[in-house]
């Protein structure tokens, strides 16, 4: 039953969104041979499209996000900044003003991931500290959750679903986190192709879709993962360099001003004896105003 259960959880996943084209926004941060420029992408095809060059103090955006109002949020490895950027020209300024403005040391680069939570978090890994981030959207300073290297793996892409929270790691190793401890868990491995470098994001029906690239000069691969088993369906290829993703803004979320509805203990059978308890009162209540 349990295999059965993952088999069709693995199929939709696999295929929600399949009707409609899924557009994602990246930046080809790794391709030493142009400058770097947002891109607007058709996942199912890998077609890319430039949006607008960034600015040259952005010597290398490696993690992009939106937030629940669909402002997108990038950060950079070579200056260490918390930035916005326009969608739609590409053009981006840092959150306050400064750079560096995260407060990293000016070291080697981070190789950072982002992603918002449906609490309007915006977590942060950082592939050298191998550590996970809150950072302040309005002002890019970053707290460490958890112990340093509490991750405890080179994460390069960051992604979350409801309260779950998802991470790839350089080398091709998929983990779920646990945002509160700093610390994550290995879900398992994907070993099809080298991965040095990439970007998570769920789509609105959420489906996890990854771009990830490798030391050549070869196209980026994007492919789909389930986040249960790390299982992949590879899509596309696109243009090369690219380390980060972004498709929408948070999801899984329960809506604001509402309970989650409780399940009821016993499973398929709990559900059958409320329904028909349900019915029961039903009728009663009808015979009672027909007598």
């Amino acid at each position: 039953m349990a295999s059965l259960r993952g088999t069709m959880l693995a199929a939709v996943l696999f295929t929600s969104g399949a009707a409609a084209e899924t557009i994602g926004f990246a930046v080809n941060s790794d391709d030493q041979r142009e400058a770097d420029r947002l891109l607007s992408i058709d996942l199912d095809t890998g077609q890319a499209r430039i949006v607008g060059e960034l600015p040259n103090l952005l010597e290398d955006v490696e993690g992009v996000a939106f937030d629940e109002n669909g402002t997108l949020f990038g950060v950079d490895s070579a200056t260490r900044t918390l930035v916005r950027v326009n969608a739609e020209s590409g053009a981006a300024q840092s959150v306050d003003g400064r750079a560096g403005n995260l407060g990293f040391a000016p070291t080697a680069a981070y190789d950072f991931g982002l992603t918002f939570t449906c609490s309007g978090e915006l977590l942060l890994t950082a592939e050298q500290t191998q550590s996970l981030y809150m950072v302040d959207p309005e002002s890019g300073a970053a707290r460490l959750m958890g112990e340093s290297g509490g991750l405890g793996d080179a994460m390069t892409a960051l992604a979350a679903w409801g309260e779950n929270i998802y991470a790839l790691a350089a080398g091709g190793n998929f983990y779920r986190v646990d945002k509160m401890a700093g610390t994550a868990s290995l879900v398992g491995r994907i070993d099809a192709f080298e991965i040095t470098d990439g970007g998570l994001a769920f789509d609105a029906d959420g489906g996890l879709w990854a771009i990830t690239s490798d030391f050549s000069f070869d196209d980026s691969r994007i492919f789909r993962i389930d986040p249960a088993t790390a299982g992949i369906q590879e899509i596309a290829r696109t243009r090369a360099g690219i380390e980060s993703l972004a498709i929408t803004g948070p999801g899984g979320c329960e809506p604001k001003g509402t309970a989650p509805v409780p399940v009821p203990a016993g499973g398929p059978l709990g559900w059958l004896i409320l329904v028909a308890g349900c019915a029961a009162v039903a009728w009663r209540r009808r015979a009672l105003l027909v007598t």
